[in-house]
C-alpha cells in the first residue's frame, strides 16, 4: 500500500526535475546572420535588432542583469588589423607587429579617428565630433559599438557565461588569453567564431566601447538601446584579452578603460578595438519579447524536447554534385582520366539517383561566374587566364603532356570548382548533412601557377578557402587518400595552421613528394601529415593509418569542417596505383573520418573525386563510400 507521504514525495521529486529541466532550456534564436562586404573591402556581420539579457549575478558591475533591447547594426567580424588601421591612419602603434595581429595600444581618441576616415573613405556620414568625441548615433558612418550592441553579438542568442556553454575549459578554442596566448597578441580570425560568425570576441585584444564606463550604470539604465552614462572619466572595455584570465573572457565582464594615452610608449598592448554602423534591417531576431517576463513550464519542457529531436533527427540526404558539363573536358581516346570515369559512376548509382525517397540528392553546380572569384584565392590571375587563353586556342595540353586539355576545359574546371562550392553551401545551409563531387578534371596536384597530373584548378583547396572566407569556419580538415601525393593542395597550406592535411599515398612514386619529414613550415608545422604506403599496400594498412595517425590528431584539431580528397586509384584493380585496397577498404576509411566529422563539426563532410581509373573499380568504391556517407 502507498500512503499520502509517498505520493507526496513523488510529486516533490518530479516538480524538482522539471523546474531543473526548465532551468537548463533556453528559447534560442533561429537567426542566420548575413555577411556583407564594405565597398573597402572590410566583412561585417549584419545583426537584426532583438532582446537580450544582459549582464551576470557574479560581480557588482555587472548586476542586475536586465532585459535589453539594441537595435539592428553591422559589427565588423574581426578586430581591426594593423595593417587595415595603417592604411588610413599611416602609423602603426603597436607593440605586437603583425598586419593580421589587432592593432592595439590605440587610444579611445585614435580609435575615433580610424572611424570616421574609414567613414570618409566610404562615402558615409562620419559619426564623431572630433573635437568633443561626442557620437551622432543618427549618422550611417562607423563608430564604436556600444556595450550592450557589443554584448549582444558577443552573446548571439545565448545566456550562459559563454557563448559556448559555461566549462571555461572550452575558452581555448575560442580565444587566446593567459593560458595559451604565449603572452602576446595573435593574427585575428585564427580560433573557433561564435554562432553569428563573429571572431575574437574573448581575448585578443580588449576592445573599446563607445560607453563611458560606471559601476552602477547597469541599475539605472535605459531599456532600449543604452549609450551609457552622460559623464566619467573612463571608458568601457569588453572581451578581455592575451593577458586575461578566463574569468574576465566571459560574455558579462567589463572594466573601465583610460581613453587619454596619446603616447605609445606608456599605451596598454591589450586594447583594440572593432567598429559597429547602422543597418536597415528591422527585424527582431532577439530570444525574448518585451512580454517574456516569467518561464512557462510547459513552453520550456517543449523547447527541451525539441531541441533533442532535432539533434537526433538531423538531415538524412547526402548530396551528389554532377552534371553532363563535367564529360567535355576532352582528354583524348587513350588517356586515363576520362569522361567515361563519370559514366561509370552514375551509372553504378542510377537507380539511387532515381529514387525520389531516398538518402541521395541530386545538387547542381552553380553558374561558372560564382568560382572565379574564388579560384583566385588558390591560383594567380596570370595562370587562370593562360589556361582560359590555351583552351581557347586549342592547345592540345597545358605545362606538361599528362595534362591535356580541350577548347571547352576551361569552363569544364570552373564548373568543377563550382560544384564544390555548390555542395559547401547545401552542407552549411543544412538542405544536405554530407556531399560528394562527382567532378572532373580533378585538382590536388594542380599548383598556384601551374597545372600537372591531369588537374587544371585545385577543387579542394579553393573549397577550404571558400568555408573560411565566406562561412566563417576557420579550422578545416582534408583528408587526401589518393595514391598519387596531392602536392598542389599540400603547397597551398604548407605554413598554415588552419588548415590540417593528412594524406596517405604511394611512396616513392609521382609527383615525388609527400615525404614524411614533410610537416609544414613556420606556423604550419605540425599541419602536414603524410602517412607514405608501400607497393601493394591494402585494406589494413589504410586502416591502421586512418585509425591511429588521422583520428587522434584530427579530433585533437578539432576541425569546424572536412574535405575528402577522394582519389579511388589505389583500389587493387587500377592500371596506376598499384596497391590493394578493396571498396570495403574505401569504405572502412570513410568512417573513420565520418565519426571525426560527427565528433567535431556536426558532420559536415564534402567529398571531391580525384583520381581513380579502373571503370568497375572506380564505379563500385564510390558506390561504397557513398553508402557510408549516406548510413
Amino acid at each position: 500500500m502507498v500512503s499520502i507521504r509517498d505520493y507526496r514525495f513523488c510529486f516533490a521529486l518530479c516538480t524538482i526535475f522539471l523546474v531543473i529541466l526548465c532551468a537548463s532550456c533556453e528559447k534560442k534564436s533561429t537567426f542566420t546572420p548575413t555577411i556583407i562586404n564594405t565597398s573597402t573591402g572590410k566583412e561585417m556581420v549584419q545583426l537584426s535588432g532583438g532582446w537580450f539579457e544582459m549582464g551576470s549575478k557574479k560581480k557588482d558591475n555587472e548586476s542586475p542583469v536586465h532585459k535589453v533591447w539594441v537595435d539592428a547594426f553591422l559589427i565588423d567580424r574581426y578586430e581591426v588589423t594593423q595593417e587595415e588601421y595603417e592604411k588610413l591612419m599611416q602609423s602603426n602603434p603597436s607593440h605586437f607587429k603583425g598586419p593580421k595581429n589587432p592593432v592595439e595600444q590605440v587610444s579611445l581618441s585614435f580609435a575615433i579617428l580610424y572611424c570616421n576616415a574609414r567613414s570618409r573613405q566610404e562615402g558615409l556620414k562620419p559619426c564623431y565630433d572630433e573635437e568633443t568625441g561626442k557620437c551622432d548615433f543618427s549618422a550611417n558612418g562607423y563608430r564604436l559599438p556600444t556595450e550592450a550592441e557589443w554584448e549582444y553579438a558577443c552573446r548571439a542568442g545565448t545566456k550562459t557565461d559563454y557563448f559556448f556553454g559555461r566549462d571555461e575549459s572550452q575558452l581555448k578554442y575560442y580565444a587566446w588569453y593567459a593560458d595559451n596566448s604565449a603572452n602576446k597578441t595573435q593574427p585575428v580570425g585564427q580560433k573557433k567564431p561564435n554562432q553569428w560568425g563573429l571572431y575574437d570576441m574573448y581575448g585578443n585584444v580588449a576592445e573599446w566601447c563607445n560607453d563611458i564606463y560606471s559601476e552602477s550604470y547597469y541599475s539605472e539604465s535605459p531599456e532600449k538601446n543604452p549609450q551609457g552614462p552622460a559623464k566619467g572619466k573612463k571608458y568601457v572595455l569588453r572581451g578581455g584579452s592575451w593577458n586575461s584570465s578566463a574569468e574576465s573572457c566571459r560574455s558579462s565582464s567589463r572594466v573601465g578603460g583610460d581613453p587619454g594615452f596619446q603616447d605609445a610608449c606608456f599605451a596598454r598592448d591589450d586594447i583594440g578595438f572593432r567598429c559597429v554602423r547602422k543597418s536597415d534591417t528591422k527585424s527582431n531576431i532577439g530570444y525574448f519579447s518585451p512580454e517574456d517576463r516569467s518561464i512557462n513550464l510547459a513552453s520550456n519542457i517543449q523547447c527541451q524536447v525539441s531541441n533533442v529531436k532535432y539533434q537526433k533527427s538531423s538531415i538524412k540526404k547526402t548530396g551528389f554534385v554532377y552534371d553532363d558539363i563535367y564529360l567535355k573536358h576532352d582528354t583524348g581516346s587513350r588517356h586515363p582520366e576520362s569522361p567515361q570515369r563519370l559514366v561509370a559512376i552514375t551509372s553504378r548509382l542510377e537507380k539511387k539517383l532515381s529514387d525520389k525517397n531516398g538518402n541521395l540528392q541530386l545538387i547542381r553546380p552553380k553558374p561558372s561566374s560564382t568560382a572565379l572569384e574564388w579560384i583566385k584565392t588558390i591560383h594567380s590571375p596570370e595562370y587562370i587566364e593562360r589556361v582560359k587563353k590555351s583552351c581557347q586556342s586549342k592547345e592540345e595540353y597545358i605545362d606538361s603532356i599528362d595534362t591535356p586539355i580541350s577548347k571547352e576545359s576551361y569552363e569544364v574546371a570552373l564548373m568543377a570548382v563550382s560544384g564544390v562550392l555548390s555542395a559547401i553551401d547545401e552542407v552549411i545551409k543544412g538542405n544536405v548533412r554530407n556531399a560528394f563531387c562527382a567532378i572532373r578534371p580533378p585538382g590536388h596536384h594542380a599548383l598556384r601557377d601551374r597545372a600537372m597530373g591531369f588537374c587544371l584548378f585545385n577543387n579542394v583547396a579553393i573549397g577550404v578557402r571558400y568555408v573560411q572566407k565566406k562561412y566563417g569556419l576557420s579550422k578545416v580538415l582534408i583528408v587526401d587518400w589518393d595514391v598519387h601525393h596531392g602536392n598542389g593542395t599540400q603547397d597551398a597550406f604548407y605554413d598554415d595552421p588552419t588548415v590540417l592535411y593528412f594524406s596517405t599515398h604511394r611512396s616513392p612514386f609521382y609527383p615525388g613528394t609527400g615525404y614524411e619529414d614533410e610537416k609544414g613550415s613556420g606556423k604550419g608545422l605540425g599541419y602536414t601529415i603524410n602517412v607514405t604506403m608501400k607497393a601493394g599496400d591494402g585494406d589494413e594498412s589504410y586502416k591502421n593509418a586512418f585509425e591511429n595517425i588521422l583520428k587522434p590528431r584530427a579530433i585533437e584539431f578539432d576541425p569546424d569542417f572536412v574535405f575528402i580528397s577522394a582519389g579511388f586509384d589505389a583500389y587493387k584493380d587500377d592500371p596506376l596505383g598499384g596497391m590493394n585496397v578493396t571498396a570495403k577498404g574505401y569504405a572502412e576509411m570513410t568512417k573513420i573520418v565520418k565519426d571525426i566529422a560527427e565528433k567535431c563539426c556536426n558532420g559536415r563532410i564534402v567529398s571531391v573525386l580525384e583520381g581513380g581509373y579502373s571503370l568497375s573499380g572506380l564505379a563500385e568504391s564510390v558506390d561504397s563510400h557513398l553508402s557510408v556517407l549516406m548510413d
